[in-house]
């Protein structure tokens, strides 16, 4: 039980970021009495505490909705050229003026922050995979490193675009 509290980085250091937090504003109200060893140990181990119920609270919050970089592969049945049209123009459909440009088939997309995130960084990166065949490369990581919890943001972003891109790809659009 208490080994599946701490088995992850994230989960340790929001462990760390709960008892420093816990401590601190424990520590505006100990300024204010007089110094004592009691009074410092039981500060100490009522943040000891807080935390550990704040770990056991979330630990399974941590387990479904963990931060992860999401990464999928399509192939089109669709030259390059026109691959990388209708990518383009999926993305501009979706993202407006977000979409930046970085090559021939190279595309980027920072999302806006919401309720869920602070945004996500959205990769697509196409190659040729035959003669009339495009593969399609789509990744999508929080744009801010210390998110801990996404929410499931990052798979719905790629989900989504990878549907939309089938889709139109079954079409020949």
């Amino acid at each position: 039980m208490i080994r599946s509290l701490f088995d992850s980085r994230r989960k340790r250091g929001f462990f760390a970021l709960q008892l420093l937090c816990s401590l601190l504003f424990q520590q505006s109200t100990w300024l204010w009495t007089v110094f004592s060893w009691p009074v410092l140990m039981g500060m100490l181990l009522s943040s000891l505490i807080y935390a550990l119920v704040m770990q056991g609270f979330f630990a399974d919050t941590f387990d479904r909705n963990a931060v992860e970089r999401v990464q999928q592969t399509l192939t089109l049945p669709l030259a390059l050229p026109v691959a990388r049209d209708m990518v383009l123009a999926e993305l501009q459909a979706r993202y407006g003026r977000r979409v930046r440009v970085q090559g021939d088939s190279h595309f980027e997309v920072r999302t806006a922050c919401s309720f869920k995130s602070w945004g996500e960084c959205l990769s697509v990166d196409l190659a040729e995979a035959g003669v009339a065949a495009t593969r399609v490369h789509l990744c999508s990581q929080p744009r801010f490193r210390l998110t801990l919890i996404d929410w499931g943001k990052n798979r719905d972003n790629v989900d989504n675009l990878l549907q939309a891109l089938a889709q139109r790809g079954k079409s020949g659009l």
